[in-house]
């Protein structure tokens, strides 16, 4: 049964031009990944397949159990997977970052990634998800840990 509290939602919605962001559903969706171009993937779980259309494919090994290690493990990951990020989408190609909701993990990924790309911070990132994937962060961020985390890393980095 559904949980009715949920706000609507697409299997995918697209955040910025070319990256998608969106459940395991869509992942498996021949049909929707054709139809947006979709050429990588960035699967944000330890254990959902790949669509065996996709030759380029990324893990993100992370469990959404709240687990303070699961929790790390996504900061730890962040850089790795937010360089991967931009050089897929620096390069052209079109994007699909999903893990079982497209809720908490993807989304966090998704977040790291604008923060880079656009100098948003992680406040703001949230929220131009959120207005475009009303189910993202539902109903807390299981992550801010992580995207604080890595917000604080890259800041650093930038006054190195």
């Amino acid at each position: 049964m559904p949980d009715p509290t949920l706000p609507p939602f697409n299997n995918a919605d697209m955040i910025v031009p070319r990256i998608w962001l969106g459940n395991k559903m869509a992942s498996m969706d021949e049909v929707f990944l054709r139809q947006h171009g979709i050429e990588t993937v960035f699967n944000c779980t330890k254990d959902l397949p790949f669509h065996s259309s996709m030759r380029r494919r990324y893990r993100v090994p992370v469990d959404d159990n709240l687990e303070e290690e699961e929790i790390r493990n996504m900061e730890l990951w962040s850089f790795e997977i937010v360089y991967k990020l931009l050089l897929e989408y620096k390069q052209g190609n079109t994007i699909l970052v999903h893990c079982a909701a497209g809720m908490q993990r993807s989304a966090a990924v998704v977040a790291m990634f604008l923060m880079v790309f656009t100098g948003m911070k992680h406040e703001d990132a949230m929220q131009y998800i959120k207005e475009r994937r009303p189910i993202a962060f539902y109903k807390n961020a299981n992550f801010l840990k992580s995207i604080q985390g890595f917000e604080n890393n890259i800041q650093n980095v930038a006054h190195i």
